[in-house]
This record gives C-alpha cells, sequence and structure tokens, in this order.
C-alpha cells in the first residue's frame, strides 16, 4: 500500500503522486529538460512505465518523488530514489518548464531532506548529478551539499554529492 503524505512549506505543498499529475509528468519526461536524467522518453508507454514506477517506488519503499504543487498547479516533482542500482537513497529535484529560478527546487528539497531524516532515518543523503548540469549543482550547493567523489550511473557519468547532517 502506498503511503499518502503531503508536506507543506512557505509556498509549496508536496505531496505523493496522483494520478492527477501523470498529464504534468509526461510533458516533463518527452522535454528536454530530462536530458540528464535519461531523457527524453518519447513511447507513451515507457512514459507510463516511468510514471508507475513512481508510484511503486512509494509502495516498496515507503519514500519517493512528491508531486511539487504551487497554489495547486504542479511545479516539479522532489524526493527520494533509492533504485537498486543506486549505492544509497537519493535526493533528487525535477522543476517543470517554466517554474526555474523561483528556488522552488531548493525549497522543496530541504523539506524532503528533514521529512526523510525523521520519517526514515535517512541522513546523509547524496544526489547524483551530470558534471554538466550546472543549475542542478547550484540547487546542491544552495543545500549544502558539496562533491564526494566522480562516478559512474547507468553508464554515464555523475558527480556524486554529499549533503550535511541535518539537524534533529
Amino acid at each position: 500500500m502506498m503511503a499518502c503524505v503531503t508536506l507543506r512549506t512557505e509556498r509549496l505543498v508536496l505531496r505523493t503522486p496522483l494520478e492527477e499529475d501523470y498529464p504534468a509528468i509526461a510533458a516533463f519526461m518527452r522535454s528536454a529538460r530530462t536530458t540528464f536524467i535519461g531523457g527524453p522518453v518519447e513511447a507513451e508507454f515507457d512514459v507510463w512505465r516511468g510514471f508507475l514506477g513512481t508510484i511503486g517506488h512509494w509502495g516498496l519503499r515507503g519514500y519517493g518523488f512528491f508531486t511539487v504543487l504551487r497554489d495547486s498547479v504542479p511545479v516539479g516533482r522532489v524526493g527520494l530514489v533509492n533504485h537498486i542500482m543506486w549505492d544509497e537513497p537519493e535526493l533528487g529535484w525535477h522543476l517543470f518548464e517554466g517554474h526555474e529560478g523561483q528556488g522552488y527546487a531548493t525549497e522543496a528539497a530541504i523539506a524532503a531532506r528533514d521529512w526523510a531524516l525523521r520519517a526514515h532515518g535517512l541522513g546523509r543523503l547524496i544526489s547524483y548529478i551530470h558534471p554538466d548540469n550546472v543549475a542542478s549543482q547550484r540547487v546542491a550547493e544552495r543545500l549544502g551539499a558539496s562533491v564526494e567523489r566522480d562516478s559512474t550511473l547507468l553508464g554515464h557519468p555523475v558527480q556524486v554529492w554529499r549533503h550535511p547532517e541535518v539537524p534533529t
């Protein structure tokens, strides 16, 4: 059974994904914005399977990517992922077209990171970031993370960014 979690920040609501989120997530998955995370994805079935995988991750692990809303409008996804080929749980963020540059990724990532510690005991998380993804690197820096090492993930170069200890 999938957990139903809702987090609130000053401007945002983070909640577990719902089927009504599919159009916004599908548009994102088909866009060039997914270049650094394995996209774009063209085939409808592959987009749908990816969406279901997000929901399944919640069911299996009890955490995953939240849908991030501003005034009830989906602006991105932020949360935790720990696929079987990951070294450890990752804190990740994706903003949808037109919602970048407003601090949403940082604000939502802080909420998700703090929740991960309180709800699951997940402390110093990592973020896998492509070396060319400067925007994501800036978010990691604002979160207090720093590059721990270079690595490869799913055949692509990544930097492993380590997040600081979250005060309890």
